[in-house]
Order: C-alpha cells, then sequence, then structure tokens
C-alpha cells in the first residue's frame, strides 16, 4: 500500500499505470518506467522491486481506489424501497463511468489483461477484480431478499455486465458518427449513461419501478 505522504512515489506509480495502460505489462520494461518517472534504476528496485512487484503495487492502488467508491455508495443500502435500490444501482455505475473516466490506466490495465497480458501472473483477478463483485452483489442481496429486486437476478453477472459496459465504451466501443471518441464526446456521454440506466432496469427487475 503506498503511504498518502509519498508523492514521489505516486508520481512512480502514476507513469508505471500509464506505461502499462499503453503497452501492457509484457510491452513495458522498468527501464521504461524509470526513464518517463525521471527516477533512478537503483531508486525504483529499492523502493519498489522488480517490475512484477511494481505492476502489483499498480494493480492494488487502482483497486483500492475502486473499493472506495464501491463501499461509499453502497453505505447507502439496504434500501427501504424500489426506488432506492434503483437510485443506488445507477449512482454505483455512474461513478464507475466518472472514475473510469479520470482514470483511464484502470481499465486499460485489465483490458490488456482480459487479451492475455501478464499470463505469468496467475490470481489477479480473483485478489482484485472478484472482490469488488462480491462487495456489491452482498449488498444488494438484502433487496433481493425484500421482494425489491427479481429474485430470478445473477446478481454477479449482472454486476460484471455493468462493468463491462462501461469498459467497453471507455475503449471506444459506441459509435459517434465520426464525432472522435466517445469518451470524451459529451452527447455520447449522456446517450450512454441513459442507456445504463434502461440497462439496470431491465436486469435487475426493479419491482414498483
Amino acid at each position: 500500500m503506498l503511504p498518502s505522504d509519498d508523492p514521489r512515489g505516486q508520481a512512480v506509480i502514476d507513469s508505471a499505470a500509464r506505461l502499462f495502460a499503453a503497452f501492457g505489462y509484457d510491452g513495458t520494461s522498468l527501464h521504461d518506467i524509470a526513464e518517463a518517472s525521471g527516477e533512478d534504476m537503483a531508486w525504483l528496485q529499492q523502493r519498489f522491486g522488480d517490475k512484477r512487484e511494481l505492476y502489483l503495487t499498480v494493480v492494488d492502488h487502482g483497486s483500492r481506489l475502486e473499493r472506495d467508491i464501491v463501499t461509499d455508495v453502497i453505505s447507502a443500502l439496504p434500501a427501504a424501497d424500489p426506488e432506492e435500490a434503483r437510485a443506488v444501482v445507477y449512482r454505483l455505475s455512474e461513478r464507475f463511468l466518472e472514475f473510469f473516466l479520470a482514470n483511464p490506466q484502470v481499465p486499460s490495465l485489465w483490458a490488456h489483461r482480459w487479451l492475455g497480458d501478464a499470463a505469468d501472473i496467475p490470481g489477479l483477478e480473483e485478489a482484485y477484480r472478484d472482490p469488488i463483485v462480491h462487495l456489491v452483489c452482498d449488498a444488494l442481496r438484502p433487496a433481493v431478499e425484500a421482494g425489491l429486486i427479481d429474485d430470478q437476478v445473477n446478481l454477479e453477472l449482472t454486476v460484471q455486465t455493468l462493468i463491462w459496459s462501461v469498459s467497453g465504451f471507455m475503449h471506444g466501443e459506441i459509435s459517434t458518427d465520426g464525432r472522435g471518441s466517445a469518451s470524451t464526446d459529451p452527447q455520447a456521454l449522456q446517450s450512454f449513461l441513459a442507456h445504463l440506466r434502461q440497462l439496470i432496469d431491465r436486469m435487475l427487475t426493479v419491482h414498483g419501478g
């Protein structure tokens, strides 16, 4: 875990995250990170270890930020009525989108991973992604038990679908009619947010909505 009062270390984490996001773990060297961050290799290795350790630090840092978002949003649960249940999931998806827009390196790291990057580092999903999904599912389960959400809904796949959708949006999988990147197009952003809400309504089948 990176200390909050370590701007030098944070600068290295930021540089490493950008390079890993652009070229993948396999396409990035520790020398590349040292050069991009303006740090001496000896200090970099003493502070963070080898490339694998630094990569794990980057993944851990991004996952902690994501977990903070989830923890903050689900603090509004359990929901007392269908509108509250819907609003919490709306807010969660919107906060994830805001976070990914501000930190595009995070979804890019996982996009590389899904394509086989860092294949020699097993268990990242189980250690970092799955716990976040389970945290959301556990928070929503009381709404299912209370009859606010259809009990036939697969919560885990629902949460994963929202993550996949946001990641796809970030990586330009939405047409903007030649206006450039969807993630920087206000019209595309609003259309996507409206789509996310409709997707949530239909996947969760929130009763009373």
